[in-house]
């Protein structure tokens, strides 16, 4: 019994050793000047318009409310759950390359996370996100993809272009309508089905 209470004391102690690193270790692991740089990127990203926003959040309901736990969570309960319903995860998962952390663990793409979901909104972690993306053909963030496809600003934009520009998000080369028109359309047109069930259901 006493071996027992001891080793019950010692796991105890590592879980809450292991808690404290991941929601504190960010501000040890993240050299200033890479604060500095992150501040800079995630400020001057270009701001997403209303309308993006709630298609987005609504496509992925509560994805700008919750956070990085939530996601580990539910990626237990559901092997399908996708980091793209957490963006200051993706924003952890894109900028892990150019951080300078030493002997870079796979938990520390987590411990990033957390650290962005402190000093950050998920609404400007996802603003990041899309403005920082490549989706390939000269079209670097949503803006050019935007005038690209539609010859529109992003607040214009209907529920069933947004859709088309999510899907690249996805993959950019398999959702490409001139590459794929087919599973382009296919896969736009699911996500603006998906988007108007989770509109219903939320009145």
């Amino acid at each position: 019994m006493k071996y027992f209470k001891i080793s019950t004391a010692l796991a105890f102690t590592a879980l809450v050793l292991l808690f404290l690193y991941v929601e504190f270790g960010g501000r040890f692991i993240i050299g200033n000047s890479n604060k500095r740089m992150i501040t800079h990127e995630i400020k001057t990203s270009e701001k997403l318009p209303e309308n993006f926003i709630n298609f987005y959040n609504t496509l992925y309901p509560n994805a700008l409310h919750e956070n990085s736990w939530h996601l580990l969570l539910q990626s237990v309960i559901n092997k399908n759950n996708h980091r793209k319903e957490c963006p200051c995860n993706i924003t952890a998962f894109q900028l892990m390359p150019v951080l300078a952390i030493d002997n870079k663990k796979s938990i520390d793409q987590f411990v990033v996370a957390r650290y962005l979901e402190h000093h950050y909104s998920q609404e400007e972690c996802l603003a990041f996100n899309f403005s920082h993306f490549d989706f390939l053909e000269n079209r670097k963030g949503i803006s050019k993809l935007s005038k690209s496809l539609f010859k529109k600003d992003i607040k214009d934009l209907k529920s069933i272009e947004m859709s088309e520009i999510v899907s690249l998000y996805e993959n950019p080369v398999k959702n490409n309508r001139y590459r794929n028109p087919e599973r382009a359309k296919t896969r736009a047109e699911y996500l603006n089905q998906t988007y108007i069930i989770n509109s219903k259901s939320k009145k």
